[in-house]
């Protein structure tokens, strides 16, 4: 059980959000963010569903009742929003829907995930298998990172999405939404009067996953560095609570070291760069230390960065001839 207090946040317009900590998988924790406006109620993402999540969940909106005296119980719930459409956000839902019929609202490139998740998980890992063999990656190792892939996501179950969220919609009369994808097609942070809920997009001190475009439309390093420059021309955010990490008390300066750090990221990959590798070769030689799924993780950030990079002009294929001939070589990817 996550044993973290929940914080609870004043909105410049009354609106008060409570941060309730979740365990979502044994090494990381989330957080769900419910929203009382007046009358109004709504829950912010909904954990994983996996190991105690559900638990911490179901204890935080306990101890929302009884420590902070809010008269508010799941049958309250007017609406549930989803950030983005990765489980340790979404996979919560099953718990969640079975307590409240409250509707749901997800970004329109998110919705498939939640209404076609099995489909959406097949072609996913089918996807995914291409790039690791692409990246380099043996059979066998390529085998046991397609199991870990698919994991708990086999427990999500497709349901029904009441309402798509777009770039600029006012949700309720309450959230504002910006469309931020990057880490994830749909993602989108929420402007509750002067406080933003991130999501996964602006977490100073927290390590941020990303995978190429060609893996996943409208993710990648492109539109991650345009949906951050388009969060840091937001001039009315006071505080930005994520969906991890601490709570942003500068937004524009958390932006600025985010954006740096991504910088620092790239230049590194090109670097590595100066011999002919593989992605498969770059990530064992920038993450050594990885393994299981976070080799998993890592071998697709990377291959994000060759993408960026290579999108520009700066790499190319060392070993063209073999790739033009045999499509199971694996690129080597050479600075110019």
């Amino acid at each position: 059980m996550a044993q973290e207090g929940i914080t609870r946040y004043e909105t410049a317009g009354g609106a008060r959000i409570y941060r309730l900590p979740v365990q979502v998988f044994p090494a990381l924790r989330a957080y769900v963010h419910l929203v009382i406006a007046g009358e109004y109620v709504a829950l912010v993402d909904t954990g994983s569903g996996q190991g105690s999540s559900d638990a911490d969940l179901l204890q935080g909106m306990a101890r929302v009742r009884d420590e902070w005296d809010e008269a508010v119980d799941w049958t309250d719930i007017d609406r549930i929003v989803l950030t983005h459409a990765h489980i340790d956000h979404h996979g919560g839902l099953n718990t969640v829907r079975s307590l409240t019929p409250a509707p749901l609202a997800v970004h329109e490139l998110d919705r498939r995930v939640i209404v076609n998740h099995e489909e959406r998980l097949t072609l996913t890992r089918f996807r995914l298998g291409v790039f690791l063999r692409r990246a380099g990656v043996d059979d066998q190792r390529r085998a046991r990172m397609l199991t870990m892939y698919s994991g708990a996501k086999d427990s999500v179950r497709s349901m029904p999405v009441e309402d798509v969220l777009r770039d600029g919609d006012l949700l309720d009369g309450v959230f504002r939404v910006i469309h931020v994808p990057g880490h994830c097609p749909g993602q989108v942070c929420l402007q509750i009067d002067d406080i933003l809920l991130t999501a996964d997009h602006v977490l100073p001190n927290f390590s941020l996953f990303l995978s190429p475009e060609s893996l996943t439309a409208s993710n990648g390093v492109d539109h991650f560095l345009l949906s951050l420059r388009k969060v840091a021309a937001l001039s009315d955010v006071r505080l930005g609570l994520g969906g991890h990490d601490r709570p942003v008390l500068d937004l524009g300066a958390a932006v600025a070291k985010i954006e740096a750090t991504q910088r620092q990221h790239i230049e590194r990959v090109y670097e590595a760069c100066a011999r002919p590798s593989t992605i498969a070769e770059l990530t064992a030689r920038l993450y050594p230390f990885v393994r299981d799924y976070d080799e998993l993780l890592a071998l697709q950030k990377v291959g994000a960065y060759v993408e960026y990079l290579d999108q520009r002009g700066m790499l190319a294929i060392a070993n063209l001839d073999e790739v033009a001939e045999d499509d199971a070589a694996a690129p080597r990817y050479l600075a110019i």
